[in-house]
């Protein structure tokens, strides 16, 4: 899943395998380059907390489905439960009466 970050009209795409690696980073020696690399990481951030965000509701959605799932289940067994003790009844009121 990708998620479009979007801030000052750029999209940060994530890093791939060509791109420069985290452990590799250094602060630039300027100014205007501690700026440039502070914004991205601003950048960075926002996606990141969007990431977060919608992972949260992915979560919540599956918990929901779940939940709606397992009840179904249970009324399905409870139904087939029925069945069956109405089908136990009747055979133990036949065995009895024979």
């Amino acid at each position: 899943m990708i998620i479009n970050c979007q801030q000052n009209n750029t999209t940060t795409k994530p890093l791939n395998q060509n791109s420069m690696s985290i452990k590799n980073a250094k602060p630039a020696d300027d100014y205007k380059g501690l700026l440039i690399q502070f914004n991205a990481l601003k950048t960075i951030v926002a996606c990141k907390e969007k990431e977060v965000e919608v992972y949260r509701k992915q979560i919540e959605r599956f918990k929901i489905e779940r939940i709606v799932q397992l009840e179904a289940e249970l009324e399905s067994e409870r139904e087939m439960n029925a069945i069956l003790t109405e089908e136990l009844e009747l055979l133990n009121k036949t065995f009895k009466s024979e």
